[in-house]
């Protein structure tokens, strides 16, 4: 079953991770709708600055090539910059920016003609972000970047927002995001400085309505049920929407692009004709028609057919004094403003307008045709403004447009459609953020009975593909009555609903588009998030499996699983990157999992100098919770790269241990910790055998959400801790390096045909190096490099008392205090 998921704008800091590409690189044809922008640009020689006039008819498919091809030399760096600084708002777009899009997108067709290799397709826009919050018409440019990240596979595609007011360091901004992993295409950069927030969408799920919220005002409709006025409501999804309203309308206005007496001549052309039979008899008539021609009147036919049998459906049940339909072309303003004032004539005040109009021209980028490009985007776009500007003063109490997820995501075949769709999206973030006026936008994906895909062919393509699931009526009017149930403030302006189908697809496409929320079981949401890092504070009481690992009746937390709370810090910037190594580990104090008079805090921010690949630092400190006190103490710190190293296919050296009598574990180890099995310490080495016993079913199921395989990497400092001296233990103090060879979770790694690891610990100097084996393959899991140890005498080692909260601070090691039986 679908669930709600939005797009929303959060801090997010970029990581490098493949070689930056200039802005303006030599060659590139520059395109801009700024006299000040071409003007700046203009220099040096060797780059082509277009100022693009804004007459639509200026635009062809060949000046198109011309410009991007000069003689012989392909010019395979496309550039967009543009302002929309100065752009009003809900004024229209300037015809100049419109000009534009229409210029990018000729461009962007070239280069799929082209195919060229190691191309690319880069926008700027420069924006006020006004409360951090991008200007609409931006989503003309940056929604046509989401699509072409679909349609040119060899080109590197990426966009920024910025408010940037001077141009180099907005450029600069460009260059930079040019090498950054991301999800979608774009990011947002806030505060007019290179110490600035970077922003980027993530898709999270939401709530379908607003029941347990705090402050929950539902909007109330009128006794008698909302004045409802549908554009496009005659046919497809809009009106399967209008019908399953919980709350039934007292009045319906349905806008329509045809004029009912001509969708009346329309049905009584076909009658009940099949369109074959259609095709033969018009074609008995006259042999010289076009087949092609004949199919698409006979379309048109059948759409007036549907449009009359749902307006005569909805009177039927609701009465015909109470189902209103009118012709209108919502890109004719003079047409859009008269039905606007038919209807107020009657109902002056209108409780709900859903924004339903839209063609559909999907058609792969060096297929589609520019006039087929400007039918798809006015239809959205110009259609939306005229809206704006006729139902005004009162407007409608809640206004809902229906998007699509090829505005939200882009998708093949969608560069007119898919930017279209944002604008609309970025317009309901824009009105509930700026003018706090209820505006919804809902992208919807296909529905298999109703709306776009059925009618033009679609449907049967990605039901083959798999790409999109296919919504019900039914369930596309439960997700819209949700819609409708959950207006309230802090509600989000765009909900997606999704499936497996597209969830898969968008993992596939944009692995870093998800928030990792589901795969973070300990930390969660952070406290604090800015341009550098992000701040959590650690509240892991409520994992009652942690309470295992206890000294001296305190349960302190293992250090292994501080590095899982370092790859799950690590992971909530760069999403699904891999992570393999962790290095330059540090374990200073230990970790309370009950703290009494202290807190504790992670922090992860990035470290890339010196770096070829992105590396999260991360620690754990505490602060005592006493009045105004500053004491902190440092616990633990960590490097994490991120997609640096991949794991190893070949073994280290190959140990097998001999089964041997169970070997002294520490008694303070219970539940998940008492892992050792077979432990045999002798002064210059360790073996032991690994067994785990994790709980199956929903219990486990916890566990593979995990991001690596630490209990593991504790049994593993358990062995290396073990010594050969009595009353005598090891307390680990530094990892130069942890290495993963494996994917796998403990879960995994638990099942029984594993529970026969094998873990060999190596001292010598001082140091350990530690390596857990599978026991049929000898195939390496997990390895530790260079683990500096400390002995110390039992007697002599304690955790702080609890009357001294400054020395309370967090973390705790392994076996590292725990005494041997």
């Amino acid at each position: 079953m679908p669930q709600l998921y939005s797009l929303q704008l959060v801090p997010r800091p970029g990581f490098l991770r493949i070689p930056e590409r200039d802005p303006l690189p030599r060659g590139a044809l520059v395109l801009t709708d700024n006299a000040d922008i071409a003007a700046e640009l203009s220099e040096p020689a060797e780059r082509r600055t277009v100022l693009v006039p804004p007459e639509a008819a200026t635009w062809d498919e060949d000046a198109m090539a011309r410009l991007v091809a000069a003689g012989d030399q392909i010019r395979a760096h496309i550039r967009i910059v543009t302002s929309v600084r100065a752009a009003a708002w809900p004024a229209a777009p300037d015809p100049r920016l419109l000009a534009l899009q229409e210029a990018a997108f000729l461009a962007a067709k070239q280069l799929a003609y082209l195919n060229v290799p190691d191309s690319s397709l880069a926008v700027l826009v420069l924006d006020p972000m006004r409360e951090g919050t991008p200007h609409p018409h931006g989503a003309l440019l940056t929604g046509l970047v989401k699509a072409m990240a679909w349609e040119l596979p060899r080109t590197r595609v990426h966009a920024v927002v910025t408010d940037e007011v001077k141009l180099p360091a907005a450029l600069q901004q460009l260059r930079r995001e040019s090498g950054c992993v991301r999800g979608l295409p774009v990011a947002y950069y806030l505060g007019q400085s290179s110490t600035g927030t970077r922003m980027e969408e993530r898709l999270l799920p939401v709530p379908e309505t607003g029941l347990g919220q705090e402050d929950v005002t539902s909007l109330e409709w009128p006794l008698e049920g909302p004045v409802v006025v549908a554009v496009g409501g005659a046919r497809g999804i809009t009106a399967r929407c209008i019908e399953g309203m919980r709350t039934p309308p007292s009045v319906v206005w349905l806008l329509g692009s045809t004029k009912q007496r001509t969708m009346t001549e329309r049905a009584r052309e076909i009658g009940d004709s099949s369109c074959a039979e259609y095709v033969r008899k018009r074609r008995a008539e006259d042999p010289y028609v076009h087949i092609a021609e004949l199919r698409r009147t006979y379309d048109r036919c059948r759409k007036a057919q549907e449009a009359l049998s749902n307006i005569a459906a909805m009177r039927l049940r609701s009465g015909p004094t109470r189902v209103h339909y009118l012709g209108c072309d919502i890109t004719d303003d003079a047409a859009v403003r008269h039905a606007a004032a038919t209807i107020r004539r009657t109902t002056p005040e209108v409780d709900l307008l859903v924004n339903g109009a839209g063609i559909s021209g999907a058609r792969r980028l060096a297929a589609k045709d520019l006039e087929t490009f400007r039918r798809v985007r006015n239809t959205k776009v110009t259609g939306y403004h005229n809206l704006k500007s006729a139902f005004t003063d009162p407007a409608p109490r809640l206004w809902c447009n229906f998007s699509s997820v090829a505005g939200a995501f882009g998708l093949p075949g969608e560069s007119d459609y898919g930017p279209a769709n944002d604008v609309l999206n970025a317009a309901a973030r824009y009105e509930t953020a700026l003018s706090r006026k209820s505006e919804r936008s809902i992208s919807w994906s296909l529905w298999g009975e109703s709306g776009l895909g059925p009618r033009s062919g679609f449907t049967e393509y990605t039901e083959r593909t798999g790409q999109l699931g296919l919504l019900s009526n039914d369930e596309g009017q439960r997700l819209f009555n949700a819609e409708l149930e959950s207006v309230h403030p802090g509600r989000a302006a765009v909900s997606t609903p999704l499936g497996d189908a597209e969830l898969e697809m968008l993992h596939s496409q944009f692995p870093d588009l998800m928030d990792a929320s589901d795969r973070r079981p300990y930390l969660g949401v952070p406290a604090r998030v800015d341009a550098h890092g992000a701040v959590w504070k650690l509240d892991l009481a409520g994992h009652t499996h942690l309470g295992g690992h206890v000294h001296r009746s305190r349960a302190i937390l293992p250090g292994a699983l501080a590095l899982e709370l370092a790859v799950e810090a690590a992971e909530y910037f760069t999403g699904a990157a891999p992570v393999r190594t962790i290095q330059n580990v540090r374990f200073h104090a230990p970790i309370a999992l009950h703290p009494q008079m202290v807190d504790y805090w992670l922090t992860a921010s990035f470290a890339s100098t010196g770096y070829d690949c992105g590396v999260v630092r991360v620690s754990i400190g505490s602060r005592l919770r006493l009045g105004n006190s500053n004491r902190h103490l440092q616990h633990f710190e960590a490097l994490v790269p991120i997609g640096a190293l991949a794991p190893s296919t070949q073994a280290d050296e190959k140990h097998v241990t001999a089964v041997l009598e169970r070997g002294p574990v520490p008694a303070s180890l219970s539940g998940i910790f008492d892992q050792l099995r077979d432990v045999r310490p002798t002064p210059h080495s360790t073996t032991a055998r690994w067994e785990l016993r994790l709980p199956r079913g929903d219990d486990g199921e916890f566990f593979t959400s995990h991001r690596i395989p630490w209990l593991l990497a504790d049994a593993l400092l358990q062995a290396a801790c073990v010594t050969a001296r009595p009353n005598r233990y090891a307390t680990p103090c530094s990892i130069r390096e942890l290495r993963l060879h494996t994917t796998a979770t403990d879960l995994e790694l638990s099942e029984p045909a594993m529970n026969n690891i094998q873990l060999r610990a190596e001292h010598k100097d001082g140091l350990v190096h530690a390596t857990a084996t599978e026991p049929d393959t000898h195939r390496t899991l997990l390895t530790i490099t260079d683990l500096e140890v400390r002995g110390r005498s039992a007697a002599n080692t304690s955790l702080p008392s609890p009357r001294k909260p400054a020395r309370e601070p967090i973390a705790a090691h392994g076996p590292d205090h725990k005494k041997p039986r």
